[in-house]
């Protein structure tokens, strides 16, 4: 009987631990790549370079574990590995850029975290090949030319490509290869500052055979399937540098509106020059028209102003460059000033002293600009009273100043200064200006400002005088509610301030400061508080979490708090929530302990939220002043990938391939591929030549057993861990599901694959489910197997390299279903692919080893 109870008790303690929940675990991060790359050298895999053509599609994914599952996030850097990240995130487990260019290439980073541990991050370097088309120069030495161009002279032919990996050059003449020493009036050679980027062929005193075709030939030696390059250049007794004619004048002086024509013509050169034109600051604008050598405008603005160049070039000597300004005519930016000021300084207008009035325009082009003066309407002359100036040379150019000596009272009204420009066309600018003897209120600032700052701390606040008129009798008064704090009058300073040492209670509220004259009053509002910032919820929060219970889930709510060094230490927060169309709120408090950090991040689980029901939120901070500002947010339930599993299936089209995850404790990775994205050059005579469903572009999983894979070396690929409801293990039976997948295993080096069931709990046994090895056939076969787990479990796929390159096993469309297989399925699928399908009945294996350790030894 003790060995009956000591049997009993042993399978319960099992069996608990086969249905606990699952144990946190800090993140792991590893990346894989798929997609367009470039044979990669043994050495530089193991450094994680990976090789892509420009112009390629890049595909980087990143495999985590951890639980909670983590977040990840991609980053890039343009250089080694750095934290400097320089790039927008991306928050997806695939990385993926079409038609990538070489400005795109560097390190890519993948970083997960889930809140345990340090996050994990993997880096893998991308190196985008690409090679331009190559140009030819033809330069002569310094000499003075005679009849003929090089007639007797030194001529340079460079070439010049840009590329990556470095280019290599090489020469003809004709169909003859030139190389140094070849030829005596040859010399090829590298200038020491272009660091191997630059090749140039020197034709030292030119002979008759020197005029000929040339060509140059730039190559990256077939990196990346990246073909050579190859550009000509016809050299003869008629070469020569280009030289052009520009028909318009310089500079040109237009109305806004008018089309514009500039002509450029090319006088000379061999080859025929081509003409380009150019800006000097920014772009071509969109509207203009080309037409060879002729640019036009239509409708030119301001905006098109600017000195335009015609460039000629051939690839001989140095091109050929003309310009001519354009200038559009214009009146901008019309400004008034009076001195002396009456809004901002200490002075005023009075009766018997002298006034400037100063009118500033911008004018294009300034020597056109013309003014004209008018009181109340009617022109004014300058006279002895009253002096107007065009120019003055301490002031800004496109100034006019009208100086009213010995102001009288019948000079009050309003002055009016108009801006004109010679010829017509534009518009004139009028500026008005009013003197009188009338008073203005103070204009102060700040008109309202919310300052916060925690208790026994020290707060001052400034009120600053704008304009007012008169300025002399200003005074101020300081105001805490209807609780007078202090009066005064200015003197020299513009503002008046006042401070509070040490804040308490009673000296929050709002502050209010009057400046006062006799026109009126100006407000300055201050509301000091030691309220807390609201916070602010984290972006990022992970989706709801299953709970193995039928109506309820939990949320991992996450926070950040708004500037927690303003005010005092938040001691707590008052989270509030309520089911969404509901009106009644349930509250509850969450301590905190310690000072917050700026950015720390504050995570909190909601539990016992009823399934599929959304909460709003509430999350308010408290101080020993109160409460802070609130926020609200709103929580959605979503229904985890794999609640109690009823029906699951993946063909590996989306891109985190259905959470499957490669083993870390294999030789290789499993590679996710479509027929349509294969490289060209893959190993013939082995692997699919589409998806199960007969497409080229429907993807699939598959081992890639070439170079440098070795004969044995495994691949494991991880499927998700499928959780089950649970059941009595002692009862008549268990929940029976049928696992079916589709495989395929063509080619004579083809190896071995395995599939595996692991259970929860048992994370070194491994459960052999199926197996098979050998050529199949250039065929997808479908395989069916029942399990009957009692508790969560998950599927591992091992692919087995065999002795040869033409190895290549993949498979697709994988499916668990409830309920057993068909008999027919178990019977004549698995009879036609030669696989041995092991049917299990896996709850046995605890008892079945218990009773094999608790059995008395013979």
């Amino acid at each position: 009987m003790d060995l009956v109870y000591g049997l009993v008790w042993l399978l319960t303690v099992l069996l608990e631990g086969i249905s606990g929940q699952g144990v946190y675990a800090p993140p792991t991060v590893r990346i894989v790549h798929s997609g367009l790359a470039c044979n990669i050298e043994e050495e530089r895999y193991s450094e994680r370079v990976y090789t892509i053509r420009e112009g390629e599609t890049l595909e980087l994914t990143c495999l985590v574990t951890g639980h909670p599952r983590p977040q990840i996030r991609w980053t890039k850097t343009a250089g080694s590995a750095s934290d400097r990240f320089q790039d927008s995130s991306v928050f997806n487990e695939t990385l993926r850029i079409t038609n990538i260019q070489r400005h795109q290439g560097g390190r890519y980073y993948c970083k997960a975290e889930n809140g345990l541990g340090s996050p994990a991050i993997k880096s893998i370097r991308v190196d985008v090949y690409y090679l331009d088309d190559p140009v030819v120069t033809v330069h002569q030495s310094i000499g003075e030319a005679k009849e003929q161009f090089y007639y007797e002279r030194t001529v340079f032919l460079r070439c010049v490509a840009n590329s990556n990996p470095p280019v290599r050059y090489s020469w003809r003449r004709g169909q003859e290869v030139l190389l140094q020493g070849s030829d005596k009036g040859v010399e090829i050679y590298e200038p020491f500052f272009t660091q191997g980027e630059t090749k140039i062929l020197k034709l030292k005193n030119l002979r008759p055979q020197d005029y000929a075709n040339y060509s140059c030939i730039a190559s990256v030696r077939n990196v990346c399937n990246i073909p050579d390059k190859m550009v000509s250049f016809r050299l003869s007794n008629k070469t020569a540098s280009p030289s052009i004619k520009l028909l318009v004048d310089d500079p040109i002086v237009v109305n806004p509106g008018e089309a514009i024509t500039l002509v450029c013509v090319t006088t000379g050169g061999e080859p025929t020059p081509s003409l380009t034109w150019v800006r000097s600051f920014g772009t071509l604008p969109e509207k203009i028209v080309l037409n060879g050598g002729t640019l036009t405008i239509p409708a030119i603005t301001s905006d098109d102003a600017g000195t335009y160049s015609c460039i000629a070039n051939n690839n001989v000597g140095n091109p050929a460059k003309k310009s001519t300004n354009i200038i559009v005519r214009a009146l901008k930016k019309g400004r008034f000033w009076i001195t002396p000021d009456p809004y901002h300084k200490d002075d005023n207008i009075q009766i018997g002293r002298e006034v400037k009035i100063s009118c500033q325009v911008e004018a294009v082009p300034s020597e056109e600009l013309t003014f004209s003066w008018f009181k109340n309407g009617r022109p004014l002359r300058s006279s002895e009273r009253m002096v107007i100036t065009q120019t003055d040379p301490d002031v800004s150019p496109g100034t006019t100043n009208l100086d009213i000596i010995d102001l009288k009272f019948t000079d009050f009204g309003t002055y009016t200064c108009v801006a004109s420009l010679k010829g017509g066309g534009i518009s004139d600018i009028s500026i008005d200006v009013n003197i009188s003897s009338s008073t203005d209120p103070p204009a102060v600032e700040p008109a309202f400002l919310e300052i916060r700052q925690g208790q026994d701390r020290s707060v001052t606040m400034s009120c600053r005088v704008l304009r007012a008129y008169p300025i002399r009798v200003l005074t101020y008064e300081w105001r805490l509610g209807n609780k007078l704090l202090r009066t005064g009058q200015f003197d020299s300073q513009e503002y008046t301030e006042y401070p509070v040492k040490s804040l308490s209670n009673e000296n929050y509220g709002v502050y209010n400061c009057s400046i006062i004259n006799e026109a009126g009053a100006g407000r300055c509002s201050f509301l000091v508080t030691g309220k807390a910032y609201a916070p602010e919820f984290y972006y990022d929060t992970y989706n709801p979490v299953w709970q193995n219970r039928h109506r309820v889930y939990s949320y991992s709510l996450q926070w950040t708090q708004m500037n927690p060094d303003a005010v005092d230490r938040i001691v707590a927060y008052r989270l509030g929530i309520r089911q969404a169309g509901q009106q009644r709120w349930w509250e509850q408090e969450i301590k905190i302990n310690g000072n917050i950090q700026k950015g720390e991040l504050i995570t909190y689980n909601l539990t016992e939220l009823i399934k599929p029901e959304a909460y709003e939120v509430r999350l308010t901070p408290l101080t020993k002043f109160g409460e802070g500002d609130s926020t609200i947010r709103v929580i959605k339930y979503t229904a985890p990938v794999n609640p109690h599993l009823r029906e699951f299936h993946c063909g590996f089209e989306d891109g985190n391939i259905c959470l499957f995850t490669q083993d870390d404790t294999d030789n290789f990775d499993w590679t996710k591929q479509s027929t349509a994205t294969r490289n060209t050059k893959y190993t013939p005579n082995t692997g699919p030549n589409a998806d199960r469903s007969g497409s080229k572009e429907g993807f699939y999983m598959y081992i890639e057993t070439s170079r440098p894979r070795l004969e044995g070396e495994k691949a494991r690929l991880l499927s998700p861990v499928f959780s089950i409801a649970p059941k009595n293990p002692y009862g008549p039976t268990n929940t029976a599901y049928c696992f079916s997948f589709f495989y395929h295993m063509y080619g004579q080096h083809i190896g071995v694959l395995n599939v595996y069931l692991r259970l929860k709990g048992q994370t070194t046994i491994e459960n052999p489910l199926w197996s098979s090895s050998g050529n199949k056939g250039q065929r997808w076969n479908e395989a069916h197997v029942n399990i009957y787990p009692i508790t969560s479990f998950q599927l591992i796929f091992e692919g087995i390299r065999g002795p040869g390159i033409e190895g290549d096993i993949a498979i697709d469309d994988v499916s668990i279903a409830e309920g057993e297989c068909a008999k027919q399925d178990l019977t004549t699928k698995n009879s036609v692919d030669g696989a041995v399908g092991i049917l299990v009945h896996l709850w046995l294996f605890p008892v079945i080893i218990l009773i094999s350790i608790l059995s008395p030894r013979r």
